[in-house]
């Protein structure tokens, strides 16, 4: 029988890197992407990167051992917490900077898929402060999303096939800052701040468009609070995650 930890760092989970196409004829809310999204992202045969952290092997990596070794302890750490394990891809982001999820089984994991971009990944590591709690941060608000799909959190929170998704994306960014939270009790000296510098700089002001995912601070607010639930209140993950609910019910909307 298969741990969570084997499956993630001995191989099952795989990390493939693909090539970005057009959308697909679906349709996104937020950083949600359909299976045909996803399809278009990673390609039909994605070379795989597969991490074995006890054998310290790992192929088609970023080129940095210590560094996919993190990223494996990273997924692991954010599959166990928030109760979630989806399939893991990096994609060609050509245009933009981006990392979605989808409830898409493609990348071999019934509880969805999560692509990050390269451009994204290379802009996030290039930052002086702790880059690789960036890339945590981002992993952690999309495994966030992957526990929306599994309890129907998305259908909550946006309402309408075209509804706002404001709130659906500040209750992920609440995830993340519980995740930071429960690694900061388990090592004091974790950098938590960084998420919700991180989250705080992707806020924007396009109070019009339905992919409006909240300003700045609404953004770092909600990793603060995320953060406080795990880190102060010491909740189990199952009521912070409908104590998430209720905050951002609370959120204005545009």
């Amino acid at each position: 029988m298969y741990t969570r930890r084997k499956v993630i760092c001995g191989g099952l989970l795989t990390i493939a890197f693909g090539s970005e196409g057009a959308r697909g004829d679906g349709f996104y809310r937020g950083c949600t992407l359909t299976d045909t999204e996803i399809g278009s992202r990673v390609g039909a045969s994605p070379r795989h990167l597969s991490f074995d952290i006890d054998r310290d092997h790992y192929e088609n990596g970023s080129g940095d051992k210590v560094f996919d070794r993190a990223l494996a302890h990273t997924l692991t750490k954010a599959s166990d917490l928030l109760n979630v394990l989806p399939g893991f891809a990096f994609f060609d982001d050509n245009t933009s900077r981006n990392a979605f999820a989808s409830s898409s089984t493609r990348l071999g994991h019934s509880d969805g898929s999560v692509v990050f971009g390269k451009i994204l990944f290379q802009e996030i590591m290039q930052r002086p402060d702790h880059p690789e709690l960036g890339i945590a941060a981002v992993c952690a608000h999309e495994f966030g999303h992957i526990s929306q799909y599994k309890r129907g959190i998305d259908r909550r929170l946006v309402v309408g096939r075209d509804g706002p998704v404001k709130r659906l994306e500040l209750h992920a960014d609440f995830l993340a800052g519980y995740f930071a939270g429960r690694r900061k009790l388990e090592n004091p000296d974790y950098p938590a701040a960084v998420f919700a510098a991180t989250q705080f700089d992707f806020g924007d002001n396009n109070f019009g468009d339905p992919n409006h995912h909240g300003t700045s601070k609404e953004r770092g607010d909600a990793v603060v609070e995320g953060f406080y639930v795990a880190f102060r209140d010491k909740l189990d993950f199952d009521v912070a995650v409908e104590k998430g609910v209720q905050y951002v019910l609370r959120i204005p909307m545009p």
